[in-house]
């Protein structure tokens, strides 16, 4: 009898000391007074809307995404790119209208990194324009009050040289919500298009250096496969680019997409997760919908049941095609 007392006050010790996943506190749980720093605007709450309910709607803005859907002289201006994240937003209700900008390609000549700003310091593997791309549409979605997170294509520049680079330029936008890598262009001289796997502990000073400018910023780190990026951390948000699905086994193309992304948020779970959609490569499974950006980007939010928050973001490369 002794015993089994000992053992149950030992219990209830550890229960009080050791706080579970979903105890602790992510920093896109946090209500400050800038506004939303991920998650809901309103309610501030993460992993507790039930299956299917969507934080962040939006889209991804590269240039030469853009350039390519909509040509050099019809490139969507301040106005109309603004009108794209609304129409996202209004696709899912009680999400945040949401950017994943990039400010930084990759140059394959020299695996360098071609910033769209120009650069307050040398960076080695980094260069910068005369002028600034990006600020007259942030400044835009501070107005709306859209949560922006702007990625780099880093190549073989230091990752937290780049990040507080990025950070530093744009740290005045409440927009701003963060830092993104994008993989598949890390250190890819070799990798066969795949990029080299991120460690955690690269990760983690990437988040440290970010965090300097602002302790409410996250990063997120973007791959189509799980072994390319460190476990899941408060801090960070796993941002899936899988695209080119196929029928196999008993599947269909469709259901196999919902399949991996179900699985990249249980992977990642509790952490929030964003999904890019719209590829050329699924053409044919999004034109099976009467309207592609909201009713695929539910069913792939329904799919997802391990409580994380959950990013919608339809690429640039087919937007003309879906928001008109």
């Amino acid at each position: 009898m002794k015993s089994f007392v000992f053992v149950l006050l030992l219990s209830l010790i550890v229960l009080l000391i050791v706080p579970s996943c979903s105890q602790v506190e992510n920093p896109w749980n946090k209500k400050s007074d800038s506004g939303d720093n991920g998650g809901n605007a309103d309610s501030g709450d993460s992993g507790d809307k039930g299956d299917g309910a969507v934080s962040w709607a939006g889209i991804r803005v590269s240039s030469y995404g853009m350039e390519d859907a909509y040509g050099d002289d019809n490139f969507p201006n301040v106005t109309k790119m603004m009108k794209f994240a609304d129409q996202m937003q209004g696709n899912f209700s009680g999400s945040t209208g949401a950017f994943i900008w990039i400010v930084g390609t990759v140059s394959e000549s020299n695996w360098s990194c071609r910033l769209e700003f120009p650069l307050s310091k040398e960076i080695p593997y980094v260069s910068g324009i005369k002028w600034d791309k990006a600020e007259s549409y942030l400044t835009a979605c501070d107005q709306a009050g859209y949560s922006v997170w702007l990625q780099v294509e880093p190549g073989n520049a230091d990752l937290s040289a780049l990040a507080t680079e990025v950070m530093s330029h744009y740290k005045d936008h409440p927009c701003v919500k963060g830092f993104g890598i994008d993989v598949e262009w890390y250190k890819p001289e070799g990798t066969d298009g795949e990029g080299s796997p991120l460690t955690a502990t690269e990760a983690n000073k990437v988040l440290k250096a970010v965090r300097k400018i602002n302790p409410d910023y996250t990063v997120f780190v973007k791959h189509w496969d799980e072994d390319f990026l460190p476990p899941a951390k408060n801090g960070f948000i796993y941002v899936n680019d899988s695209q080119g699905f196929k029928a196999w086994k008993d599947n269909t193309a469709l259901e196999n997409m919902r399949n991996e992304f179900s699985n990249w948020a249980e992977t990642f779970a509790p952490c929030p997760v964003m999904f890019q959609i719209g590829y050329r490569a699924d053409r044919p499974i999004w034109k099976t919908f009467k309207d592609p950006a909201k009713e695929l980007g539910q069913y792939l939010a329904d799919g997802c049941t391990s409580g994380n928050d959950i990013g919608i973001i339809w690429v640039d490369f087919t937007l003309n095609e879906v928001i008109k």
